[in-house]
Parts: structure tokens; C-alpha cells; sequence
């Protein structure tokens, strides 16, 4: 198994990375599934999208097994977000060409985001961060991907589909590299939640999740 970690974020709360080194087979076995049933539950045709879903749903289970729950699938609710299947809990995932990432808690609403840095944020960071985060940011590319991460962490929190991560996800200033940043979701420019969120650093990737 590629675990690169898991990590207990509380008692009832655990952060798994796992770097896709599998091949499909693989994660077949592992979450008992047959290939007819693959372009169906992962709603994908490419054989790397597939992957990515595979690695992600693995990486799901291992942490639900680490809580010592039985991993039963996950379902999605009217706004696409994902659920544990006959467990009370909170999910959040995503996934790249290169990893899957997943956050379980069995009492708290969850989200995770992982991203690569690239040059692409620098090209799009008008659109997601306001002018004081832009200013603050100044074309910092990690910045501009921790920015990047957090709002799309605290968006999939939310679970509803409307919110601007410009006008309504909002990131406190932080240093060079920070452990722990602090963001703010405003609904009709009043402030609604307040969130701490963990960042990690793993090769030329991203992760922030709400703890």
C-alpha cells in the first residue's frame, strides 16, 4: 500500500495521502469490486480518471478501517457531496494524477483539497481571491496554492453550491509556509463560520484540511 501518511487530527478524526503506485487491479481487490462495475460507479471512461476514483474510494476505506468502522461505500447527497454509507460521519476527498487524499470524522463536517503549484494559479488568482488576499499574495505561487486549497476545502464544508470563493470564502494573512491558517465563510457580507485549517507539504503539492 502507497499510505504516505494517516494522521489522527483528533480522536474521532484521521487525514490519509495515498500516492497512486497501483494499478487498477489493485484497487479492484481491495475495495471488492469487478471492472463491469467501474465505468458505472466512477461515472468515467478514461482508464487514469477511473484510477483516480479507485485510489480515492481505497483511500476512503483505509481510513474509515483505521476509526474501526466497516467501510460500506459512499453515497451522494442533492448537492454531489459525499457520505459514508450506514456510518455517522463526514467525509471530504480529492485526488490527482499522482495522489488521493481523504479526511473521515465521525462528529464534525469535513473538507480537504489537494493541488499541485503551478504557474496556472498565477494566471486565474484574480478570480478567487479578493483584493486584500490578491495584494497579500503577491504572485507568490505557494501562497496563491494554499489560497487556492483552503477556499476549495471550506467550499466542499459548506456542501452547498453557491458560494463565490472570491465574494464569499475569506483567508486570513499568513506566513512563509504555515502549519495552521484561519478562514471565514461570509453569506450576504455577514460572517456565518470561522474555520482553522492544517496545511501540509508533500513534494510539489498542497493540502489543506478543516479541523
Amino acid at each position: 500500500m502507497a499510505i504516505v501518511f494517516s494522521k489522527n487530527i483528533s480522536e474521532n478524526c484521521i487525514v490519509t495521502l495515498w500516492k497512486i503506485e497501483e494499478n487498477a487491479h489493485f484497487f479492484l481487490r481491495y475495495l471488492n469490486l469487478s471492472e463491469t462495475e467501474l465505468p458505472i460507479l466512477s461515472n468515467a471512461t478514461h482508464p487514469q480518471k477511473q484510477l483516480e476514483w479507485l485510489a480515492s474510494r481505497t483511500c476512503i476505506k483505509y481510513t474509515v478501517e483505521q476509526l474501526e468502522h466497516s467501510y460500506q461505500g459512499i453515497e451522494k447527497d442533492e448537492h454531489n457531496n459525499p457520505s459514508l454509507t450506514d456510518i455517522q460521519g463526514f467525509v471530504s476527498l480529492s485526488h490527482t494524477s499522482e495522489y488521493a487524499v481523504a479526511i473521515v470524522s465521525l462528529s464534525e463536517e469535513v473538507g480537504i483539497d489537494i493541488e499541485k503549484v503551478s504557474h496556472k494559479l498565477s494566471r486565474v488568482a484574480h478570480k478567487f481571491l479578493s483584493s486584500v488576499e490578491y495584494l497579500e499574495a503577491n504572485q507568490n505561487l505557494l501562497k496563491l496554492c494554499i489560497y487556492w486549497c483552503a477556499k476549495e476545502s471550506l467550499y466542499k464544508w459548506y456542501g452547498k453550491k453557491n458560494l463565490s470563493f472570491k465574494e464569499n470564502i475569506f483567508i486570513e494573512p499568513f506566513g512563509t509556509e504555515p502549519n495552521l491558517i484561519k478562514g471565514e465563510i461570509f453569506i450576504d457580507g455577514i460572517q456565518k463560520t470561522e474555520h482553522e485549517l492544517l496545511v501540509f507539504y508533500v513534494d510539489d503539492y498542497i493540502i489543506t484540511a478543516t479541523i
